[in-house]
């Protein structure tokens, strides 16, 4: 293999490591925002249902004020009404005794059902509090180690872009322009012949241009423009 082609694809080789780097790191923000959703949903599902046990403990100390409430009313309608001495009035009071225990009553059954299901909302959030506690932390370290990789691939980014300056100062000038050119187009910039088929475009190449790469040459394919190479010359 001749010198100038040995250059050119040593230089290729860091520049494809480089790419593949690039687009690696380009995945990361994307799966970082999909960890930190995961997250997100995790911990509101379990602070929503927080809230609607609150509010459900709130309801029943409301309806235990209310509960309260109307027991101490009977309490003193029971004593005012040995006070009185008028029968409509006596009756009046029996009636919003009669009133009041009713609802004492209906908020009493209120009561328990609401005691029942804070309960039940206590064992289900304590649950998935239990199942949660293992996605919530794998899911830390999902993101822990994103920081990491990170962190990993600008350092390795930045030691072949160096190494990159360096070998590109062995290619020559005209060819290294050419290289970059195609470099910034995508793809790969020089690619294997395959007989006479282009390992780019997969066209098939003139004779003339399929004789230079044999004889050891770097070539353009005569459709796509990119380099050519052999990978066995038939001479170096």
């Amino acid at each position: 293999m001749k010198k100038i082609l040995f250059d050119l694809l040593a230089l290729q080789d860091v520049d494809m490591k480089i790419r593949g780097l690039k687009t690696r790191l380009a995945m990361i923000p994307k799966e970082r925002e999909n960890f930190e959703k995961e997250l997100a949903a995790a911990l509101s599902s379990i602070k929503a249902k927080q809230e609607q046990i609150k509010n459900v403990e709130l309801n029943i100390r409301k309806t235990e004020s209310e509960i309260a409430k109307y027991d101490e009313s009977v309490k003193k309608l029971q004593t005012n009404s040995a006070l009185v001495k008028k029968n409509n009035e006596y009756q009046a009071m029996l009636s919003e005794i009669e009133h009041n225990k009713e609802k004492i009553s209906n908020l009493e059954t209120d009561l328990l059902k609401m005691m029942d299901r804070v309960e039940a909302m206590r064992k289900s959030l304590k649950e998935e509090e239990r199942q949660s506690v293992a996605k919530i932390k794998t899911i830390k370290e999902e993101l822990n180690e994103l920081v990491v990789l990170e962190r990993e691939i600008k350092e390795q980014g930045r030691a072949l872009l160096a190494k990159s300056k360096e070998f590109a100062t062995h290619v020559v000038p005209d060819l290294l322009d050419q290289y970059n050119r195609l470099l910034k187009d995508s793809g790969i910039p020089a690619v294997k012949l395959n007989g006479e088929i282009c390992g780019n475009c997969n066209f098939k190449v003139t004779p003339q241009t399929r004789n230079n790469c044999r004889s050891g040459n770097i070539v353009f394919c005569d459709n796509c423009s990119h380099m050519l190479y052999c990978e066995k010359p038939e001479q170096d």
